[in-house]
């Protein structure tokens, strides 16, 4: 088992600082039980990745309806109506 010494970024201490939940990208989040500042050590960005972002704009090529898109590429709609969005825009 591995041991992690986090020092909080508020106040330096390390002695109270308790793991508290997780985030929305799923990396665990840290508080401090003096200060109560929360925070992630290691975030994890959520970006997508460009062979994802593809397939996603081929399925709205094909006509495919966002909502089902959103659904098969687990990601929300809004993500995908930011895609077409992109894919729309003239290319200079």
């Amino acid at each position: 088992m591995v041991n992690f010494t986090y020092h909080c970024l508020g106040c330096g201490l390390s002695e109270r600082v308790v793991r508290n939940g997780f985030n929305r990208g799923g990396t665990q989040r840290l508080k401090c039980g003096d200060c109560k500042k929360t925070w992630t050590p290691e975030p994890n960005t959520r970006t997508l990745s460009a062979e994802k972002e593809a397939l996603i704009a081929a399925a709205l090529q094909e006509r495919s309806s966002q909502r089902g898109i959103a659904r098969t590429f687990k990601v929300a709609r809004t993500t995908v109506r930011e895609i077409l969005k992109k894919s729309l825009m003239p290319r200079a």
